[in-house]
């Protein structure tokens, strides 16, 4: 979905109604009156939530231990963040054959560097003659809506937490203080 097909409108209690005057134009200038259109509920997502994902993977980068500390994806907390995402399954993928082993590894560099020019960070892998490559999702609010947002958190929340050695809970506080 385009970011111009939405219109904000609010939940009165007995129906949607345009947010502002702008929405109102917006209505009126594309649909007719009477027009039936389906509507995608997703409500915005709390921005308290948003910092408190940002303030425990900061923490969680600012912990990692000393055998991490040189890995990939320990460069800054943006890139453990997106190494979380596609670890937990929050990422797209691409498969491409190309027919043997040695010219998967030339493919993979290349695809490699693309992806990571593209979405910052991506984790390419080799199985036999087949090249992989994983790219995290965004986590924008125009692109992911609450509900994922709240479950790629809580997914990276854990996968982060197993990675310290200590719970959801005890990192989710952590990052509370810090978002405080």
């Amino acid at each position: 979905m385009r970011q111009n097909d939405l219109i904000r409108v609010v939940w009165t209690g007995q129906a949607l109604e345009p947010d502002g005057n702008y929405a109102m134009h917006q209505l009126h200038d594309r649909l007719g009156a009477g027009e039936v259109i389906n509507v995608d509920l997703d409500p915005d997502r709390s921005e308290k939530s948003h910092k408190h994902q940002f303030a425990f993977v900061r923490t969680a980068w600012q912990n990692l231990p000393e055998t991490l500390k040189n890995a990939p994806f320990a460069k800054n907390a943006d890139t453990l963040r997106k190494h979380a995402l596609i670890a937990t399954g929050f990422c797209d993928t691409e498969m491409v054959p190309v027919g043997c082993p040695r010219r998967a590894d030339r493919v993979a560099a290349s695809m490699s560097r693309l992806a990571a020019r593209l979405h910052g960070y991506a984790v390419t892998s080799i199985e036999g003659p087949v090249v992989y490559c994983h790219t995290p999702h965004s986590q924008s609010q125009r692109t992911m809506g609450a509900k994922a947002f709240q479950e790629s958190k809580q997914a990276i929340l854990e996968w982060l937490a197993q990675l310290l050695g200590v719970t959801p809970d005890q990192l989710a506080n952590a990052g509370r203080k810090e978002a405080a």
